[in-house]
């Protein structure tokens, strides 16, 4: 439900576009009729307000209104000029070709918009950038990945394995025995990464008590190369290979090359750990590049009917893809989230919890991390109470020492038109303060002003 408010008898066009030119004239700009105008219409009155200024000065509002304003009430007012589809596409392309990737906008808006929604926006993002979202999503994501972790594949590029795990010593570290460790950790980055370090010591136990005995000379030539190599610095042909990951299969040889990694680079417990924290923010980025990628591309069904049985079906399959296994399978986390219904995710989340007496969203938590999670979690919330989740964003935004202005004007400026007033329930009944107090105190001037007038009164 919109809490826009518009005046009861339509100004005309013309009037407007007179009232705008007046406003940019002479030194200076009056903001204050610029906001007074544009924060009481509507799509449609936008529209056609911008092709009467056009008419009438030969000259483009939009950039008349980028010259004029400044400051975030100019980053307000642009992205309200827009459609809700053109606003979409803006938000997209600013998030994925901009000098910062912002992967968490294009996530936030990817995640949760409808699939007819969806549709709309990639075709205004086509026509309006000449390039198809889709391969925006693949290359900008990805080239965002390759900027954070640059430094690291100089660092990999030499890095070499040893082909010298006899059968012997595969024996000594059982599966059962690391299942039982794996199992104690919750899933999140830094315990993953904590684990890598911890386990090297069974490493170490494993490589003392496998010294050939006897006549074993095939054995005994392979603890001397490995020993040569890991003491005097001689080493097969250089590969690249990284940091090793765990699949969750038997974890020996992921075990040897996260010591071989560690001792190779002469590197301490934290530099291991920070070294590991940020491959594993690396698997998340790409894993929510891939979930954004399925959600632009896959059709959705957006009715309310469920199939009951296929809920169940999918409940299991992400129990078994995530708190049932070693590691997870993010790929059907991803089939499942890009493809079912919001009616249908939200009633997963039901059954999951009567069956495994467990939250999904706790699921996703400890399986899942960094972008992914954000993407995981914006679909399930949105299935659920998009309200909620958008009020509770919006306090994110607004909490602590200062104000994430860019989430701020682009949930406000998103949502107006389409579910503000839900919105603005949500937050007042989670915070027993309304949302258009927290926009008061957390900005000032004709910034203030401008979103005020979006959000129209307190109740």
């Amino acid at each position: 439900m919109s809490t826009l408010s518009v005046p009861p008898v339509p100004i005309s066009p013309r009037d407007d576009a007179i009232q705008l030119y007046r406003a940019f004239k002479g030194l200076g700009c009056d903001t204050a009729a610029v906001v007074n105008i544009l924060a009481h219409r509507d799509a449609a009155q936008r529209a056609i307000l911008q092709q009467e200024y056009r008419t009438m000065y030969s000259d483009d509002l939009l950039k008349r209104l980028s010259s004029e304003l400044s400051g975030n009430v100019k980053k307000a007012v642009l992205l309200w000029m827009y459609d809700p589809a053109g606003r979409d596409a803006t938000i997209l392309r600013q998030a994925l070709s901009g000098d910062i990737i912002d992967l968490q906008a294009a996530t936030e808006v990817v995640c949760s918009r409808t699939p007819s929604q969806i549709q709309q926006l990639k075709q205004v993002y086509h026509a309006k950038f000449g390039v198809y979202l889709e391969h925006d999503i693949e290359y900008q994501a990805s080239g965002d990945h390759k900027k954070e972790i640059y430094h690291l594949e100089l660092i990999f590029l030499y890095i070499t394995t040893f082909e010298v795990v006899t059968t012997g010593i595969r024996a000594m570290v059982t599966y059962k025995e690391l299942e039982e460790r794996l199992i104690a950790v919750d899933g999140s980055i830094k315990h993953l990464a904590t684990l890598i370090v911890a386990l090297t010591v069974k490493v170490d136990t494993m490589m003392s008590s496998s010294e050939p005995k006897g006549d074993d000379h095939q054995g005994e030539a392979s603890h001397a190369n490995l020993r040569s190599n890991s003491n005097h610095g001689v080493h097969p042909k250089p590969v690249g290979v990284d940091l090793p990951r765990f699949y969750g299969e038997d974890p020996t040889g992921w075990i040897l090359l996260a010591e071989q990694f560690k001792n190779y680079h002469h590197l301490d417990d934290e530099q291991m750990i920070e070294i590991a924290v940020i491959h594993l923010q690396k698997d998340a980025v790409l894993w929510n590049q891939w979930l954004l990628l399925a959600c632009v591309t896959k059709p959705r069904y957006e009715g309310l009917e469920v199939d009951r049985m296929m809920v169940e079906k999918d409940a299991k399959a992400l129990y078994k893809a995530g708190e049932k296994k070693l590691g997870t399978d993010e790929k059907t986390f991803i089939n499942i989230f890009s493809e079912r219904s919001r009616a249908h995710l939200s009633a997963v989340t039901s059954v999951y919890h009567s069956m495994y007496g467990n939250s999904l969203k706790k699921a996703i938590k400890s399986e899942t991390s960094g972008n992914f999670e954000f993407a995981l979690l914006t679909i399930l919330r949105c299935a659920e109470n998009p309200g909620k989740y958008f009020a509770k964003e919006l306090h994110k935004a607004m909490k602590g020492l200062g104000t994430n202005d860019t989430t701020l004007i682009r949930i406000i400026v998103t949502r107006v038109e389409i579910d503000m007033q839900y919105i603005k329930a949500e937050y007042q009944k989670k915070h027993r303060k309304s949302l258009v107090d927290a926009v008061h105190s957390e900005t000032s001037s004709h910034y203030r002003t401008f979103l005020l007038s979006l959000l129209g009164p307190k109740h």
